[in-house]
């Protein structure tokens, strides 16, 4: 289902198809992704660094990404970093695997759009729209297979004569060993980590995986993901 005004009827912008923000955090399963990809360096139980970190940007300036509470909190293993949404844990893997990676891993999640190939890329340094960060979330769902989401299935006459179809493509783009690990880091999201205020709202044996996300200033919140 789509929604792209408080009115539904309204025929203006489309804030779902239209409306592009900065995606922070929601990016993030990308960047852990890259890494579960490479099964004989990464597990869920990797420890990762969750240390201050600073780079020298070529522009000249630096940059210090820095968890959402101000505080470090050492070597955590993967899924918490992923659950609990550690910056400087995101920041230092997507400089390990390499921003290049990064890139190709959301791309084969399903983004076709222009994205910056620089470290704040793994914190969700990048304008998507609703749709578009729903497509890349229905790859995971979907256990690495990628499907194309339409916003128009049919066009048809007055006569209900169909004039269009765009038919479902699927196309395997991840093995589902590691959409596995990923899947159950992000229902660790939803029982322990920033996702888990939903839980105040449904049964708890409800299976939901997914990730949150802000802006910088909190300006733009974000919420992706799915039920069982």
């Amino acid at each position: 289902a789509l929604l792209g005004d408080r009115k539904p009827g309204y025929a203006g912008f489309n804030r779902a198809l239209d409306a592009r923000r900065q995606v922070g955090s929601t990016i993030k399963p990308a960047v852990y992704l890259a890494a579960l990809s490479d099964h004989s360096s990464y597990t869920l139980a990797t420890l990762l660094d969750d240390s201050p970190v600073t780079i020298n940007t070529p522009e000249g300036k630096v940059w210090q990404p820095r968890n959402f509470s101000r505080e470090s909190h050492g070597w955590v293993p993967l899924y918490e970093a992923l659950g609990k949404s550690y910056n400087q844990a995101a920041a230092r893997m997507g400089m390990v695997l390499g921003i290049d990676r990064v890139v190709d891993t959301i791309e084969r999640l399903g983004y076709s759009g222009d994205l910056p190939a620089v470290p704040s890329l793994a914190l969700g340094a990048a304008d998507m729209s609703p749709v578009e960060v729903a497509e890349l979330y229905h790859t995971i769902a979907a256990n690495g297979f990628y499907v194309p989401l339409r916003t128009i299935r049919s066009v048809y006459t007055v006569k209900n004569t169909p004039l269009k179809r765009y038919p479902y493509q699927t196309e395997k783009r991840f093995n589902a060993e590691e959409m596995h690990l990923l899947q159950y880091a992000l229902q660790v999201v939803m029982r322990e980590g920033t996702g888990k205020s939903a839980y105040q709202q449904l049964p708890p044996d409800q299976i939901l995986a997914g990730k949150t996300g802000t802006s910088n200033g909190q300006r733009d919140s974000w919420f992706a993901g799915y039920s069982g």
